[in-house]
Order: C-alpha cells, then structure tokens, then sequence
C-alpha cells in the first residue's frame, strides 16, 4: 500500500487516540438509557417491557436525550481494555499501564465475584433477560481479562489472580446445561440461560486459559464442552447465528468476527488441530458474506441493515489473528479505506456509529464505535 495511505491511516489513528484520550475514554453508549435519573424515578422503571422502549428510543432516535433526562457520561471496561491493549502493541506502556489500572479498579464487587469479573457502567435490557448495575457479563470479563493478561508481561504485574478468579467466575456463575441433552454452554451473565455464541466461547477462552497456566481440568474440560456445542451450531456453509432463541436467529458481521477470533484462541490455547477446519470453513464464509469488493462490511448476512464502524474494525481484528501477514495487509487496507471513506469525519475527529443511506449518526460511543476502529487502526499501524 502507498505510503501516502499509510501515512492517512497515522493521521486518523492520531486524531482518534486525541479524542479518546481528552474525553477520557468516557462519553455515552447505545445501551446507557437506563442509567437516565429520570427514568430510574418513573413507574416503568421496572418493567421489562418499558425499559426495552426506553432503550430503544435512544439507540433509535435522531436526538440525544442523555444531557436532559440525566445519563451522565461513563467508562466502560472494554474501552478501557481494548485501549491497553492497542497502547501495548504501539510501546505506549505507560498508557498501557494507566489503562489497565483503571481496569483493575472496575471490577465487580471481589467480595461476591472474586478477582476477575467486570461488567457494564449501566443497567440493561435484553429480551431474554435484565442486567441490574453491578453485574459481571462473560464479554466485558473477557476483553478485560485479555488486556491484563497480555499487557502484564510489560507492567510487572502477576496476572494469576485474575485470570483464575476469572475462570472461578464463569465456572461458578455461568455454566447451563441444554434441556434435554445435558450438553454444557456458558452465559451471558449469572441468572440467564440464554445461549449466544460468541459469549459462550469467550467464556471458553478464558477457561482455556486458565486451564493452560495450571488451572484444574475441570476448567479445561467446561471450556471443551462449551467450544463443542458452538461448533455443533455451525450450519454447512460455516455460519452461526447469533445464538439459539428464536428472536436471536440472525446472522451478523461482528459477532461472527467474534466468534471466529474466539475459537482461534481457543485452538491455540488447547492446541486442538481438529478446530482447523470449522475455523477454516467460518472464515472463508465471513470474508465471503461480509466483505465486498468496494471494502465495504455490511451489518447482516443477506447485506442489509446499517453500515456501523464495529462490523468494519472486527473484520480487521478477526483476520489479523486468522491470516497470514501479507494477506490479512491487503485486505485491512482495503477495509480501513471504506470504513474511513464511509464514517470518519475529520473534523469530529471521529467515526461515525452508523450510516443508513445518506443518514449518517455521528454519536460519539467510545465504547461501540471509536475504540473499536482506534484498535483496528493500530493493529495496521503496529
């Protein structure tokens, strides 16, 4: 790639750090409206029902209610994770270091959850189930965890209570066994038995992971059972849904970037050859479905829905793990291109969260959209 492209991907990658970095990787999320202080004093507060609408009247709607219905802005622990770990890959370690400190100073209550469990800065809504404030979820654990983990090595930092409370966590709050097969998968969050794949083999990640630095098998076995029933789940054409309920029947691009990154953590932790083909055969069909010739990655499998800047940075992450170097250069150039080409406003010094047409949402969601593409942009940059 020319170099004046590369020297365009410094420019974005900077103007974005700047950003994050003089908003203290804090601002709003597409999720936080049940953080809102008015909501919280209303009858509807607890419905299930009312706090969908709530949520979806934010996420949907063309103005930002958070200033007048009191949401005030918060850090979620992925941003913070995602940034250590993009500052580690680029020499930054005192960057890196402050991050995971922040991190570390998030955690779920250790009294309840142990040492390694994080959640998100908000109470939230799902159609499966409620999520009060304070409580861990499987995604939030593992992105953070994975940041403690591969940052320590440069931070004097002794990572072991944290990955095996981590793994203690999931084995102990977690695990759910299908009706009628018995057969083991991990959960969002403790309470709900809703099946979603990439949760579940994050969840496997990190009882891999702690099974590999001398964990007891018990763990190593849980994250067995849990990586084969996600591979169960995968159709011929190598594709997954987002998980098993009938309202969760989609196909996406991220999440099966997700997944796909997930399992190549796994495989690589348990090193089990036998993953290669199911992995082998989801990448092809992920580049296949999501990624157009134009670099464009769209939302969903039959090419509908919103161009959001997650589908495009998880592209870039997902196959800097599963490609050769050479090959994975070429297509994050081309990605990266069309993700700029498409969102990044150089005057707000940001990316767009989502584009429909010629309505463009310029929401500034650290945590859904910029630190996704920071870190995506670092990848190429480091």
């Amino acid at each position: 790639m020319a170099s004046d492209f590369i020297a365009q991907l410094r420019q974005t990658y900077d103007a974005l750090a700047a950003r994050l970095e003089a908003a203290d990787f804090s601002g709003a999320d597409p999720y936080d409206a049940l953080n809102s202080r008015l909501f919280a004093r209303s009858p509807f507060a607890s419905l299930p029902l009312a706090r969908l609408v709530w949520q979806q009247l934010f996420r949907r709607s063309p103005f930002d209610f958070r200033s007048v219905t009191g949401v005030a802005p918060t850090t979620n622990p992925v941003t913070l994770a995602l940034a250590a770990r993009t500052y580690d890959r680029a020499g930054e370690a005192e960057k890196s270091r402050r991050a995971v400190e922040r991190l570390l100073a998030m955690r779920c209550d250790p009294g309840r959850y142990g040492e390694g469990a994080w959640g998100y800065p908000f109470p939230w809504q799902a159609k499966a189930f409620y999520v009060p404030l304070g409580t861990p979820n499987i995604i939030a654990t593992a992105y953070a965890l994975r940041a403690v983990h591969d940052c320590a090595p440069r931070l004097s930092l002794d990572p072991e209570p944290i990955v095996s409370g981590a793994a203690r966590f999931i084995a102990a709050e977690l695990v759910c066994k299908a009706e009628g097969s018995g057969r083991r998968y991990l959960a969002y969050v403790p309470g709900s038995d809703a099946m979603v794949h990439n949760a579940n083999l994050w969840g496997a990640w990190i009882l891999a992971l702690a099974a590999a630095r001398g964990g007891p098998p018990a763990w190593r076995a849980l994250a067995e059972a849990a990586i084969e029933y996600s591979l169960q789940a995968q159709t011929p054409n190598g594709a997954w849904a987002y998980g098993e309920a009938a309202h969760h029947r989609w196909t996406d691009g991220f999440h099966t970037g997700y997944v796909l990154e997930a399992l190549h953590l796994c495989r690589t932790l348990l090193k089990r050859d036998d993953m290669a083909g199911p992995i082998a055969r989801g990448t092809s069909y992920y580049v296949d479905t999501f990624l157009r010739d134009d670099g464009v990655v769209p939302y969903y499998s039959d090419g509908s829905g919103p161009l959001d800047a997650n589908n495009f940075a998880q592209m870039v992450i997902t196959l800097d793990a599963l490609k050769p170097r050479l090959e994975w250069e070429s297509l994050a150039d081309k990605v990266l291109a069309a993700a700029i080409r498409e969102l990044w406003s150089a005057d707000n010094a940001a990316f767009a969260y989502q584009r429909r047409g010629a309505r463009i949402d310029r929401a500034f969601y650290p945590r859904w959209t910029q630190i996704w593409m920071m870190h995506a942009l670092g990848l190429r940059l480091h």
